[in-house]
């Protein structure tokens, strides 16, 4: 495979889906080969384990079998793969934006209150999806190390590397918004069937809000029920706002049922549209992936074995390189790898046991100060303003305030005597939060003293 190419896996259903792409310029992807491969079928199985040795053949399983048929087809090394959102927890958070600088930390405080995995068994990714001066909307995701492990052990097994896990839906997003405008201003609804699961996408002026896998429903009217219940939660979450458009995606158009359930409950009459390709979810990962797409949930120590794996490529060819050049000395390093090797083993070990108990107390570490950061008021814009308004000397007034959370507070006004105006900046002064008071005036206009006071925080860059 081209260094270029991306080969990006998606298993829906009981059949694995698999494309290999070329990037064409800087957001378009020629397909160069792809194929669906079931994940039951006894003929492939046969002759799966009549490639490999009977040690291979006895743990041969229906997942490794369709990823042997893969390989063989796409080649390749590196692959990306899909998850689907039945297997994952994702969750559309509305954080403030103080915590843009903190945000993976603040996003994994937030998924770990509500994640259904053992602490520490799962891996947490996040992308930034709006931002404005006040709040930043975040999709978070958190999927246990168990699902990755379970499709990593035949991806490896066949030879393939997992550089990049990325969700199917998002996927499905991604080519969806430029053929349907779901970027366009007003409330969307997608509403889309992908390989016989029912899933929907809510769309607030581009922003994505809601992202749910129902499933293969029983009927309309359970699928009716269960978008209430979502919008009704998109309500609470992303505020009211009418519904301008709603879309229904799928293969093969619904009952007429469907569309006079939608229009019924939305007061809106539903488009269809036809799915622009089976391929288009691993499209949009593939496209996501040439764009360099945030969410990524593969595991830690999964990217600490390939660079570690890389490691050992890069000292073997060392290694080999030196017995060439030095061939004489061949038997008396001959036992130089082992040595090398278990003493790597020993120290690895060690240092994986050291780097456990570090990461356990940095994590805590990190978040009690996240959570200090949060409830530390002490130099808060109110705080200041209480603080020096608790300072004004009779006779004095306000007019202007001016606060920067990296510098320190200014403010003006006036005064009916200069001799107030020195009053209020010595008990200015003499407050500890202050490194240095400066005064600017009093200055005699319209039978008043203008002044300027700018107060410098004490201690602002260890905050």
């Amino acid at each position: 495979m081209a260094k270029s190419e991306i080969i990006a896996l998606m298993i829906d259903g009981d059949q694995l889906r698999g494309v290999k792409y070329a990037p064409r310029g800087s957001a378009e992807l020629t397909r160069v080969a792809g194929g669906v491969w079931p994940l039951q079928s006894d003929l492939a199985a046969e002759e799966v384990n009549a490639e490999v040795n009977s040690e291979d053949a006895e743990v041969a399983d229906p997942l490794f079998t369709a990823v042997k048929a893969a390989r063989k087809e796409l080649g390749g090394r590196d692959v990306v793969v899909a998850f689907p959102l039945s297997g994952l927890l994702l969750s559309i958070l509305k954080m403030p934006v103080e915590v843009r600088d903190d945000l993976a930390d603040a996003v994994a405080l937030q998924m770990d209150k509500i994640s259904p995995f053992d602490e520490g068994e799962y891996s947490v990714g996040h992308e930034i999806l709006s931002e404005d001066e006040e709040s930043v909307w975040v999709l978070a995701a958190s999927m246990s190390n168990r699902t990755f492990i379970e499709i990593n052990e035949s991806l490896s097994r066949a030879g393939w590397r997992v550089i990049r896990s990325d969700i199917a839906l998002l996927g499905w997003l991604r080519t969806l918004c430029g053929k349907f405008n779901l970027n366009a201003p007003g409330r969307k609804i997608v509403l889309a069937r992908f390989y016989d699961n029912w899933n929907v996408l809510v769309m607030n002026h581009g922003t994505l809000v809601l992202a749910r896998c129902f499933g293969s429903v029983a009927n309309h009217e359970a699928l009716l029920r269960e978008l209430t219940l979502s919008m009704l939660n998109v309500e609470i979450e992303a505020g009211p706002l009418e519904v301008g458009e709603i879309i229904i995606v799928a293969a093969q158009e619904p009952d007429a049922a469907l569309f006079t359930g939608l229009d019924e409950l939305f007061a809106v009459k539903p488009v269809f549209r036809e799915i622009p390709s089976p391929e288009g979810g691993l499209q949009g990962v593939a496209l996501r992936t040439l764009e360099h797409g945030v969410v990524d949930l593969t595991p830690g120590f999964w990217h600490t074995e390939i660079k570690e794996s890389a490691l050992r490529r890069k000292v073997n060819r060392f290694v080999a390189a030196a017995c060439a050049l030095w061939v004489v000395l061949m038997v008396a390093m001959a036992a130089g790898p082992m040595v090398y090797r278990h003493l790597t083993k020993r120290i690895r070990i060690k240092s994986t046991a050291h780097y456990s108990r570090y990461k356990a107390v940095s994590d805590t570490r990190k978040r009690v100060n996240l959570i200090l950061s949060y409830t530390d008021t002490t130099y808060s814009p109110l705080e200041m303003l209480r603080l020096l308004s608790g300072y004004l000397p009779p006779g004095v007034t306000l007019t202007g305030f001016n606060y920067k959370r990296q510098d320190g507070v200014k403010v003006s006004g006036e005064a009916d005597l200069p001799t107030l105006v020195y009053q209020f900046k010595n008990a200015v002064t003499e407050n500890e939060l202050f490194e240095r008071v400066d005064l600017i005036g009093p200055s005699a206009s319209r039978g008043k003293h203008n002044f300027e006071v700018y107060a410098v925080f004490k201690g602002v860059a260890e905050q």
